[in-house]
């Protein structure tokens, strides 16, 4: 149908767009090799230690973090050699989370403030991340770290959009509140696309792991996944838990459809509504966790971290 193919026109121009904003942020490079680094089987903890260490700024965050409340380590981790015990993957995970926080960080500088509140869509990007890590301990999924990284990316689409489509994003919102849609329809409606499409072409830019890439595409649809989903269905279980306890803004306040597959990924077969609950029942957690990750939330209001780390 003629519908179709404007659509796709109009996939294609935001697409070309994006791609080819000149300013769209990269990653540090220290970070880019830390997750080739971290990905090669044949790397030792030495190599990890050598190339965090050649960063002074990141070296002194991870090792800030790593000492906070949120990871709980018995004894002080007080030199970069020490990050290691974090285990390789929260290194990574945590070295990425950091720097994104750091790059996207701050007030609004492009005038789109009054439409978009960046604090509070921080501060549910890391609830989400929080709650993410927490949900990974509860359903059993063992990449805990992973599920922190993404919780804490999975909207970054959202970013991009208010900040570089400030007048198509300002439609957004508005389509969103009067009639009373779900950000993502409303996304649909106006440009085509949604947060979750923008900021999976983001991922794939980054060269992030492709189990984050599809986390981030998939957060709201984890049942379209061909083959295991357990990440985004975390994600997208995380996303219900945050906008429950109120923190921050996930997108409006009307909620995206649950996808009963997420429930399923991790062999939860109750009717949704009871799965739910559950679910919702690990709230007060988030929230003790919320107060243990004060050093995440620093960094994401641009501050300079010298708070106390509990």
């Amino acid at each position: 149908s003629p519908d179709a193919s404007l659509d796709d026109q109009k996939r294609q121009r935001l697409k070309r767009i994006t791609q080819s904003i000149i300013g769209l942020p990269t990653l540090p490079t220290v970070i880019t090799e830390l997750i080739s680094l971290i990905d090669n089987p044949k790397t030792s903890a030495r190599n990890v230690s050598q190339l965090i260490s050649t960063d002074q700024a990141l070296t002194a965050k991870i090792l800030k973090l790593a000492n906070s409340a949120f990871y709980g380590f018995p004894r002080e981790i007080a030199t970069v050699q020490h990050v290691v015990v974090l285990g390789f993957e929260t290194v990574k995970n945590l070295g990425l989370s950091v720097s994104v926080l750091e790059r996207f960080s701050g007030t609004d500088a492009d005038g789109s403030g009054d439409e978009f509140d960046r604090q509070k869509f921080w501060e549910h990007s890391i609830a989400c991340g929080v709650a993410a890590r927490l949900l990974a301990g509860k359903l059993r999924y063992r990449m805990s770290g992973e599920a922190f990284a993404a919780g804490i990316l999975h909207d970054i689409g959202r970013l991009i959009l208010s900040q570089y489509f400030p007048v198509e994003f300002a439609e957004v919102l508005s389509v969103m509140r009067e009639e009373h849609l779900y950000i993502g329809k409303a996304e649909e409606k106006v440009l085509g696309v949604t947060h979750a499409d923008v900021g999976s072409w983001l991922a794939e830019r980054w060269n992030l792991p492709d189990q984050l890439e599809q986390a981030i595409a998939m957060h709201h649809t984890p049942g379209r996944v061909d083959g295991p989903a357990e990440l985004p269905s975390l994600i997208h279980l995380a996303d219900f838990l945050c906008r429950r306890e109120k923190i921050g803004d996930g997108g409006g306040d009307t909620l995206p459809s649950l996808d009963p597959a997420a429930l399923r990924a991790f062999g939860i077969h109750e009717e949704p509504v009871a799965a739910l609950k559950r679910i919702f029942g690990y709230g007060d957690g988030l929230n003790t966790e919320m107060e243990k990750a004060g050093a995440f939330s620093n960094i994401a209001r641009g501050g300079d971290d010298d708070g106390p780390t509990e």
